[in-house]
């Protein structure tokens, strides 16, 4: 009986499992799919079509139905080659294509009749990579510009700003300095700080009740991000909660080769510029100095199958700052509060009690009432 019971644990246990890996984020995973014919323009039914992540050797396969049309779903962001398999046609290859963060792209395919060891190589140069699966309408950031491009703020989601129609919120600060948030702007004429920031698939914005705003919880360093997608109209309906743009974000990920690099982002005195009204009335360079600081490393555990990412980020900053302080005088600090008193209009008696309650200072842990019976501390 305890043999059974366990049995049908295992089998539950099973079925949770399998049921809890359909359920994963899949809003930032794209497609690629297209049309499979041959020499004539007849379409190849039955054509085993291998796409292959390029850095992790990771495949997925589809097979073209009585139409021709393959599609390959789920995919995450990375260079892919394509191959395509079909009895009595040579091979074909195209590789390096490009799936960007939630993109469907085409790639379709003309096999050529089989020679012996024959593989056809399609280059990039000679077919273009279309998203023509759906009309959504926004701009890739891709790492190539996270690297390159200044981020003085050294807020990841600042580079929103390249997309079309993005603008800052007037008279609002955006960054990741003081009080602002990183959605905080203008996109089609939309209101500010009603952007969905979405990392790996899952959001994490929150919406205010008080304020009307959408709040991001957690905003990642500039280099744990390999892409992300400012996606502004026509997205599908699968982007919910919001009624303006969608940050669609990918963080980075290990590869079959270990990689990682350390960084310190300084600004100081013996960098920054003056402004031009102290330079014009003689003031110096204010001093600061900040640093940030940090390091990322990934590579493979097990090769083809299992990979790590992680990454360090620290901020220091040194800024003078003015601060107002309340000191005793001289009388006070031989014990007399007698002009506490006095300074509030009021005149106090030899037991020290002030005829202005607003004058009076006591101990916090005695209780005095008034003529009434009122206790007034």
């Amino acid at each position: 009986m305890r043999t059974q019971n366990r049995k049908r644990a295992w089998i539950v246990l099973s079925i949770l499992v399998c049921a809890a890996s359909a359920a994963w984020a899949q809003l930032n995973t794209g497609s690629i799919a297209g049309t499979v014919k041959d020499p004539s323009g007849a379409v190849v039914p039955g054509a085993k079509v291998t796409v292959t992540d390029t850095g992790k050797h990771f495949t997925y396969t589809s097979v073209t139905d009585s139409n021709g049309i393959y599609s390959v779903r789920s995919l995450p962001p990375s260079t892919y080659t394509v191959r395509v398999d079909a009895p009595g046609f040579a091979p074909l290859e195209r590789p390096n294509v490009v799936l960007e963060v939630s993109a469907n792209i085409n790639i379709d395919a003309s096999l050529q009749v089989a020679t012996t060891g024959e593989t056809v190589t399609v280059s990039e140069a000679g077919s273009s990579q279309l998203q023509t699966e759906d009309a959504a309408v926004g701009e890739t950031v891709n790492r190539t510009y996270v690297n390159n491009l200044p981020l003085i703020t050294r807020g990841v989601f600042d580079l929103a700003y390249l997309a079309p129609g993005v603008s800052e919120a007037p008279g609002q600060a955006y960054g990741n300095n003081g009080n602002s948030v990183n959605n905080n702007f203008v996109s089609d004429g939309s209101r500010n700080a009603q952007s969905d920031i979405l990392l790996d698939g899952i959001s994490t914005t929150n919406y205010d009740q008080n304020s009307g705003w959408v709040d991001p919880l957690y905003t990642p360093s500039v280099e744990a991000i390999q892409e992300f997608r400012v996606q502004q109209t026509n997205f599908s309906a699968e982007y919910g909660f919001t009624g303006g743009t969608v940050i669609n974000a990918v963080t980075r990920s290990g590869t079959n080769q270990y990689h990682g690099e350390l960084y310190d982002f300084i600004r100081n005195n013996d960098f920054n510029a003056n402004g031009f009204f102290n330079n014009k009335n003689g003031v110096g360079t204010p001093s600061y100095h900040q640093n940030d600081f940090g390091f990322t490393f990934g590579g493979p555990i097990k090769k083809d199958k299992i990979f790590f990412f992680g990454d360090y980020e620290g901020t220091y900053v040194v800024s003078p700052t003015s601060e107002t302080l309340g000191l005793p005088d001289a009388a006070e600090r031989t014990g007399n509060f007698g002009e506490l008193c006095t300074r509030a209009g009021g005149t106090f008696n030899s037991a020290g009690v002030c005829s202005n309650l607003a004058g009076q200072i006591y101990d916090p842990y005695s209780n005095l009432v008034q003529v009434n019976g009122q206790a007034y501390r």
